[in-house]
């Protein structure tokens, strides 16, 4: 599989308007899932914005990455990195168990609750817009808002804007389950 061919492909979809949905054959998804291993390994910034593309559009989830993408979520990757990965968490991780009813893994919620006192609004944000995919489970989530929550002077920045509003209203929609 040519990883920068099918990269620009998909840039291209996304820049013509398009969704950019991709699906691979068994073939295809081996070796991605291999190329996608060996680029976290090596930390490779360049192959994995790439790859994290490929397989954020993806266009089925595939639940067998998710211990790759929990590997991912655990290192310390450049902001726009770590938003692709989050996409990723959501379509691989939460609709793939969600989709087989199965409720998250621990060690998932614990790396989103590492990934919400980031130092990286953009990462913070994200993070809060993946928990609010969690449903109910995300109340594990609701001590911890009151820590992070940016103050007034803060709401300038877009990122801290909505870092605010997004805790507002999770905060709303799990205040019968009471702050814990």
């Amino acid at each position: 599989m040519d990883i920068e061919v099918r990269y620009q492909k998909i840039i291209a979809d996304l820049e013509a308007g398009s969704r950019a949905l991709v699906r691979y054959s068994a073939e295809e998804i081996d070796e991605l899932t291999q190329i996608f291993e060996k680029a976290l390994a090596e930390e490779d910034l360049t192959a994995l914005e790439k790859i994290l593309c490929l397989v954020d559009h993806n266009a089925v989830d595939y639940a067998p990455w998710e211990p790759i993408i929990l590997k991912a979520l655990s290192k310390n990757l450049p902001p726009h990195l770590m938003v692709f990965t989050l996409n990723c968490a959501r379509k691989h991780i939460i609709q793939a168990r969600f989709k087989k009813g199965h409720r998250l893994d621990f060690d998932f919620l614990q790396a989103l609750k590492k990934l919400l006192f980031s130092s990286s609004p953009e990462i913070v944000e994200w993070t809060l817009r993946t928990i609010e995919e969690c449903g109910n489970q995300g109340v594990f989530f609701l001590q911890d808002f009151d820590k992070i929550k940016p103050p007034p002077w803060k709401w300038f920045n877009q990122h801290q804007r909505s870092i605010r509003e997004i805790i507002a209203m999770l905060e709303r929609r799990w205040s019968r389950f009471g702050k814990v």
